[in-house]
């Protein structure tokens, strides 16, 4: 292959890493298009905006009452023994979510969450009421508060801690991600690292939000696993640009970093797929021998967070800093370069060059002949 063969091929693969990092960030915008639409669908359905992204009660305060009605439910009784159930609710001033049925045959439920409208000292005498309440209006079907109704409270100081202790740590967590990356790389990669992670958080918070999973600590957990985890991709490829470097002995400059990025993702996008779709069996096998909520509030977001991590470290991060560092080289070479200041008519000035000819440094393979 000769060497102007090469340098044709510099100039398309350079063009490839600038040209496209337009149209990767074009697909988590779609997604949270789409999640806007979906929250505003969600919250004029509930009445309420925290139940467009469906938050738990951890982040909001209230209770969630179950209703164990232990037999199968027509559509007709299911909604005459809801709009029971949320008369009573309301009648003590709490706001309402809309009512969800549960299981089938004898472990049928009905669930209802509902917000706190009183204080916290409260709330535990005023649930007390509608137990009560709800098992008088339920007589046919044989209820008894101990058995059927069940009701798990978080108090709303509990539940503003919680939200605030989840979203120092996810701060945190990005934090110590850019400060290792800058120590390990340098900072244009730790930017384009962080700003990648940024992506997997707003691209499971609005898949989260299409898909109505409930947001809570658990939610949180699995938030902070993936930030873990797609860091290790994009570290992956930040250092086999490195290894080239180091082992040709060159640095990177406007003219090599699109070559050396693309052929590090192109080395590495194996290993980080099969690594991820390995990681996403054990993830769905979890989800179908566990237990409801596990399935739904924490390896549901996993999932997507696997595969928002897997397209953020190939196209978003390697994208991302290769714009950046070379509109850094372009600019400091311009600098260099040139001298001058505008003429008095407003023209601009005429290009002088310095006495002292900075030389690239460009390894002889991205010279043409």
């Amino acid at each position: 292959m000769s060497k102007k063969f090469n340098s044709d091929l510099l100039t398309s693969k350079l063009h490839v890493a600038n040209g496209r990092w337009k149209y990767f960030l074009c697909v988590p915008t779609l997604i949270v298009v789409i999640a806007l639409i979906a929250f505003g669908i969600y919250s004029g359905v509930n009445g309420t905006a925290s139940q467009g992204m469906n938050i738990g009660l951890d982040f909001t305060g209230g209770s969630a009452i179950t209703v164990t009605i232990g037999q199968d439910l027509t559509d007709e009784q299911y909604d005459a023994l809801c709009d029971k159930y949320v008369d009573i609710i309301k009648a003590q001033g709490f706001n309402v979510s809309e009512p969800q049925k549960m299981g089938s045959g004898i472990d049928t439920a009905i669930y209802i969450k509902y917000y706190n409208a009183a204080k916290d000292d409260e709330l535990q005498e005023l649930n007390q009421v509608i137990t009560d309440e709800i098992v008088l209006a339920s007589e046919e079907y044989n209820l008894n508060a101990t058995d059927n109704v069940s009701i798990h409270s978080i108090s709303a100081g509990s539940a503003q801690k919680l939200l605030t202790q989840a979203v120092i740590a996810i701060v945190i967590t990005w934090v110590l991600v850019l400060i290792y990356i800058i120590i390990r790389f340098e900072l244009w990669s730790g930017i384009a690292a962080v700003i990648a992670l940024m992506f997997d958080v707003i691209n499971m918070v609005c898949l989260t939000i299409l898909f109505h999973v409930p947001v809570n600590s658990t939610f949180v957990a699995a938030l902070i696993t993936i930030v873990a985890y797609s860091i290790n991709n994009t570290i992956v490829v930040f250092d086999r640009v490195r290894e080239h470097t180091k082992a040709k002995k060159a640095e990177l400059n406007a003219l090599n970093i699109g070559f050396e990025v693309d052929r590090a993702v192109q080395e590495t996008a194996s290993r980080s797929v099969i690594s991820t779709f390995t990681t996403m069996i054990t993830v769905v096998l979890l989800a179908i021998i566990g237990v409801e909520s596990i399935s739904l509030e924490f390896c549901l977001p996993i999932i997507f967070g696997l595969l928002s991590g897997l397209f953020s470290s190939l196209f978003v991060a390697p994208s991302l800093y290769v714009a950046m560092r070379t509109s850094v080289f372009n600019r400091r070479k311009a600098a260099i370069g040139y001298v001058g200041a505008p003429a008095k008519d407003g023209s601009a000035p005429k290009a002088k060059k310095k006495k002292k000819q900075v030389k690239a440094n460009v390894s002889r393979k991205y010279r043409r002949k």
